[in-house]
């Protein structure tokens, strides 16, 4: 049986380091499953380290020389790059010429730049139009529209999160700026509710979210509703937590069993690579048709 200590890192770094600090110095726990966001993961990492206390972080990517992990830390995702040029033969099927990539300040927002940036030119085309921006939510994204629109931008790869890909899209088509729109899984969560969802008709979603049939099956079953994102990841981090804990002597060896073991969830098979992050995931190049996400297909 697993006992569950909880604390709110508040989306904040400085939050992030409180409530680990917390949960080790005064809960005792044997391990810790946080970070949902890489500027929230990273300054645990350290501390994981100095307190050999074993850490994974079920919804973050290894990007090698900015988010690089250590003997006590894991992710259960791949390489960001092994994911991001699954985009590739999309790119190339398109032929666009000029290509822009809007995305928040952040090594995650700079790694998938950085990718796409790389893709282009294996291609033959050209490189990309780097637009950034430093906060999350609430963004007014009227200038950059009105620059990328000025620069004749066939399609624009939007890394947001919150309430921003709904302002990007309401914004641009307020501007009468219409290219291709393609981004990531995150994007469905910002058009719940009463959002128009008649702007996503026609987006391109890289899903690094796909759940398993078995999971489905397993989660519908447990709690009578589809899982939301990252819910196969973080209960599979739980249980490989978990089995770390009860196979190993004490606390300063569950990352050495974690890293060498290759687990049998009832989700999937969890393998870890020896840089700490997960072999593969299932991942699809999604888009909205009248209103359905469907995969994408040339």
């Amino acid at each position: 049986m697993v006992q569950v200590t909880i604390e709110d890192d508040q989306t904040d770094g400085k939050g992030a380091v409180s409530a680990f600090t917390k949960l080790v110095n005064l809960d005792h726990v044997d391990g810790v499953l946080g970070g949902v966001f890489d500027f929230t993961a990273q300054p645990l990492f350290p501390l994981a380290l100095n307190t050999e206390t074993p850490l994974v972080s079920g919804s973050n990517f290894r990007i090698p020389g900015g988010f690089d992990l250590n003997a006590q830390s894991f992710v259960m995702l791949p390489d960001m790059e092994k994911v991001i040029r699954q985009l590739k033969t999309y790119l190339a099927a398109q032929s666009y010429k000029k290509v822009a990539v809007v995305h928040f300040k952040s090594t995650f927002g700079n790694e998938i730049a950085r990718t796409i940036d790389v893709i282009m030119k294996e291609n033959g085309q050209s490189g990309i139009i780097n637009e950034e921006y430093a906060a999350i939510g609430d963004n007014n994204f009227r200038t950059t529209i009105a620059k990328l629109k000025a620069q004749n931008v066939e399609a624009v790869f939007m890394d947001m999160v919150g309430n921003d890909p709904l302002n990007f899209l309401v914004q641009s088509k307020q501007l009468g700026f219409a290219p291709k729109f393609i981004s990531y899984n995150a994007i469905l969560d910002s058009l719940t509710g009463d959002a128009d969802k008649s702007l996503l008709e026609g987006v391109t979603i890289l899903n690094w979210e796909v759940n398993t049939p078995a999971f489905i099956a397993l989660y519908k079953k447990e709690y009578g509703v589809e899982p939301a994102k990252s819910a196969d990841k973080w209960f599979d981090a739980v249980y490989v937590m978990a089995e770390g804990i009860a196979k190993s002597e004490g606390k300063s060896q569950v990352a050495s069993y974690i890293e060498k073991t290759e687990f049998t969830t009832p989700n999937s098979t969890v393998k870890f690579t020896k840089e700490h992050a997960v072999e593969s995931i299932l991942t699809q190049i999604q888009t909205v048709k009248e209103g359905k996400v469907v995969e994408w297909t040339k």
